[in-house]
């Protein structure tokens, strides 16, 4: 009896309940209706804590709610919507390379994964069995659909590398421009001004959106969330804390700018310290031996001549 169609049937039935019940999940079991739920109880003299009212369900749904949960994000990760807008985020991050835009790097995953595809199926065809060509043609269209999602997070990690790299200097341009008596928009402009690269080109964008009349919270948000550095974003937000309590911002920016120096120090001594690891292996590997034989092979070779 073939139980494959058995098989692909319940683990069909399997994704189909996990997504119901993820979508059911999401629905009861957010903070609104847990708010809802803890006032009303209050009302009724019962005042318990979200916690508490999280234990009172069932074993079975709190192991199974934090699958749910990630199966539901990643559900909603992959819909058309939600890839478009990512991609057109992580696109404009890196300035847009080749002029492409989500439907053209979509057009690109196509046109590679069939092109690939096919490449595979001729290989397959050259090995000459049916499995081989069907299992060239699945490798073939993953790696045509996969590769240009690889490499825009590629350019995405490298430009990230780069704001990093230049983010220091970058806070003193605008620590020292504010000491001399500039207001914020007008440091950032001297920054524009007189550097060049990709930190640049984010704070001249949010300068225009500005002068066209966007606040300038908001501007500043958007521009730390696409950069995606931590550092940068812990920045904008104690740019903005400084504006709304009356703490001096140049001091704000001086702060930031010691505390990245520091982590960029320990960063590197940390990679250095990796790095004495990593040599170890091609060193025992690959040095010892060679030097054991050059050292003990004549050795071996008289010994084995004088035993003859």
């Amino acid at each position: 009896m073939n139980l494959l169609p058995l098989l692909i049937g319940a683990i069909a039935a399997a994704g189909v309940w996990l997504l119901a019940a993820g979508i059911v999940a999401a629905r009861a079991g957010d903070a609104t209706t847990l708010a809802r739920a803890r006032l009303a109880r209050q009302e009724i003299g019962l005042g318990q804590s979200a916690a508490a009212l999280e234990l009172e369900k069932p074993l079975a749904e709190r192991l199974l709610a934090p699958g749910r949960r990630w199966l539901t994000r990643q559900l909603n990760r992959m819909t058309p919507a939600a890839r478009a807008a990512n991609f057109r985020k992580q696109l404009d991050f890196v300035g847009d390379p080749f002029g492409l835009d989500p439907a053209g790097l979509q057009a690109i995953r196509i046109a590679g994964a069939a092109g690939l595809g096919a490449l595979g199926v001729a290989i397959g065809a050259l090995i000459g069995t049916p499995i081989a060509a069907v299992i060239a043609l699945v490798i073939g269209v993953l790696i045509g659909f996969y590769l240009p999602v690889l490499w825009l997070d590629q350019q995405v990690h490298t430009r990230r590398s780069e704001l990093e790299a230049v983010l220091p200097n970058a806070l003193d341009v605008v620590a020292i421009s504010m000491e001399a008596g500039l207001g914020l928009d007008r440091a950032f402009e001297q920054l524009v001004r007189h550097q060049e690269g990709p930190l640049t080109l984010l704070v001249a964008r949010a300068l225009r959106e500005i002068e066209l009349g966007r606040p300038r919270a908001e501007a500043l948000e958007e521009m730390a969330e696409a950069t995606g550095v931590e550092d940068f974003t812990s920045l904008v937000k104690g740019i903005l804390h400084a504006e709304r309590t009356g703490v001096p911002i140049a001091r704000t920016i001086a702060a930031h700018s010691a505390q990245m120096r520091v982590k960029r120090r320990l960063k590197i001594r940390t990679e250095a310290a990796r790095a004495s690891l990593k040599i170890m292996l091609p060193t025992v590997g690959c040095v010892f031996p060679t030097l054991w034989l050059i050292l003990l092979g004549p050795a071996i070779i008289v010994a084995l001549t004088f035993s003859h």
